[in-house]
């Protein structure tokens, strides 16, 4: 929680450098720039998969390759997330257990109070900016804000991830609470992203510290004056005492990564049904054998209110069902040479088959394939009556 500066870079920044000030080590970029790399990735992916029916959304789907290869990309980034956490964790216990550095990253009173002067400043009812260290009350908020999110995304991402292995332990209430949960959070993260950290360090005033490692002293004389007169240097400590402290973080540190490499290997590995693509059924091939009716078979029962509002006819509805619910895995270069987003590609299936065999919806994979207990994207009850009703009907266009 430092800013873990080596020997010569805080005999720089203590000496005040005349065009800019040392701000973060190579270490810290690196680390950055991954946590950025690894944030984008999930986001894009993640909120693809949120909000699949969007034409953005589609686009980003098929550009990653289809559903199952922007999943399999959003659990890489999200590996190298974890694993980045973990080592976040160890550097900073490093800094300030081993060197003694101070706890710089850590909310005091002082931040409280310079955030009521940022407010009163802001509204015009205070003269001066608040006079702040080598981290402002902002930066802090973000970066506990960062911890905080990573751990609801990690948490919830498991049960999202292993839900079979989750409702184990805990009531499966916890599965759709934690798909809530994971999404809200992650569009917050986002916003927050591009609206407030995006401002501060491109639009406000550009900040290179991430790109060369150091800030301009004007900029660190107007936003961190107390850095520049009391710069964050590590206690004095005995040599023989901080061996000691190293040969301590080493084993405990050691001991809790291996532990913590083990859990995201259980994480990734515990189960397989959220990841892998079903597998067809068995007895799907044998589904050639049934042969359309010669005439489509009468509906002898009335469809309900609520299904006949979706429509009666591909254009009048039943169209948009299956290109919602289906069109991001079977579309004209989709899953199993399916395509459910147009009439034609419907009539005339895929690898497994006919999608809709007129008149026999029990003999029809487009509601087969939804009711599989494995399937990523069920329908909702109604819509199924709607199509089943649609099928009996003799599957019309118009």
């Amino acid at each position: 929680m430092s800013p873990g500066f080596d020997e010569e870079t805080r005999r720089r920044l203590a000496m005040k450098t005349p065009e800019t000030c040392p701000r973060f080590s190579p270490a810290r970029r690196i680390e950055h720039w991954l946590t950025a790399l690894s944030f984008t990735i999930l986001a894009l992916t993640g909120l693809a998969q949120k909000y699949n029916n969007a034409p953005l959304s589609l686009a980003l789907l098929k550009a990653a390759g289809g559903l199952e290869n922007a999943r399999l990309i959003h659990r890489v980034a999200a590996v190298v997330l974890a694993v980045v956490a973990i080592y976040h964790f160890g550097y900073m216990l490093y800094l300030w257990y081993v060197q003694g550095a101070p706890p710089t990253m850590l909310p005091t009173r002082e931040d409280a109070r310079n955030t009521w002067y940022a407010f009163l400043y802001n509204l015009g009812l205070r003269e001066s900016p608040p006079r702040q260290g080598f981290y402002t009350f902002d930066e802090k908020f973000e970066y506990w804000a960062l911890v905080w999110g990573t751990g609801v995304m990690v948490v919830t991402g498991f049960f999202m991830w292993n839900p079979v292995t989750a409702a184990r332990y805990l009531p499966g209430e916890f599965i759709p609470a934690a798909k809530a949960a994971h999404g809200g959070e992650a569009l917050l993260a986002v916003l927050a992203i591009a609206i407030w950290h995006m401002y501060h360090v491109l639009v406000k005033r550009f900040n290179p510290s991430m790109f060369t490692g150091n800030l301009p002293k004007e900029v660190m004389e107007e936003e961190h004056p107390l850095a520049l007169e009391n710069p964050p240097l590590p206690a004095n400590m005995p040599p023989s005492e901080r061996a000691r402290r190293r040969r301590r973080f080493w084993m405990g540190y050691g001991f809790a990564s291996i532990l913590w490499v083990l859990s995201v290997f259980w994480f990734v590995s515990s189960e397989q049904s959220a990841v892998a693509a079903p597998p067809p059924p068995p007895d799907l091939e044998g589904l050639q054998a049934y042969a359309p009716l010669p005439t489509p078979a009468p509906a002898v029962e009335s469809i309900p209110p609520e299904a006949a509002r979706l429509g009666a006819t591909w254009e009048d509805g039943i169209g948009e069902i299956f290109s919602g619910r289906c069109g991001m895995c079977h579309h004209a270069n989709g899953q199993n040479g399916l395509d459910l987003t147009t009439y034609e590609g419907t009539l005339k299936g895929g690898d497994s088959g006919p999608a809709v065999v007129p008149g026999s919806p029990g003999a029809s994979l487009a509601l087969i394939w939804p009711n599989l207990p494995t399937h990523h994207n069920r329908m909702t009850p109604v819509e199924q009556q709607a199509i089943r009703f649609w099928i009996l009907a003799g599957v019309p266009e118009r």
